[in-house]
């Protein structure tokens, strides 16, 4: 099968698909004219390649893991690889998520320190996002306004 009929059945690019090949993650067989021949199971291989890449992984992160997961789906969990590598990404996401919060209730204190309003008056807005289950979960202390004091 050619690289573009992999591309339609995967959504994959045509470029990815030369990317994971370039980085050892699939083979292809070359015809003759020199194009690139890819069997059945590529498509399957491309699929996963991209759901892993999707889950925030990297090409060189995918191949070290690959192979647990290529060959039965049902024993993705049961290669410790590939459980190991789930779980330092999961670290990583929740990392970048705490740090996220964390701007984000600078950023509201910021704006209620500039609209000179106090806790009680907050806009709607500004009282909706601090009532999201992450903001909740990492409330800011008060002493953080210093600041942002108004200059007179």
């Amino acid at each position: 099968m050619k690289i573009g009929d992999v591309a339609k059945r995967t959504g994959a690019s045509v470029r990815s698909i030369r990317h994971y090949e370039k980085v050892g993650l699939i083979r292809a067989t070359r015809e003759e004219n020199g194009y690139r021949d890819f069997d059945e199971a590529a498509v399957l291989l491309v699929r996963r390649i991209g759901r892993m890449i999707r889950l925030g992984f990297t090409t060189e992160e995918i191949a070290t893991f690959l192979n647990c997961i290529v060959d039965d789906p049902a024993t993705v969990t049961a290669c410790p690889k590939v459980a190991a590598a789930h779980r330092l990404k999961l670290t990583a996401i929740e990392r970048q998520m705490a740090d996220l919060e964390t701007r984000r209730q600078k950023l509201l204190i910021t704006l209620k320190a500039a609209s000179g309003r106090d806790d009680t008056s907050v806009p709607e807005t500004l009282a909706h996002a601090e009532a999201s289950p992450i903001a909740l979960a990492h409330p800011v202390q008060p002493s953080a306004r210093r600041l942002f004091r108004r200059s007179s």
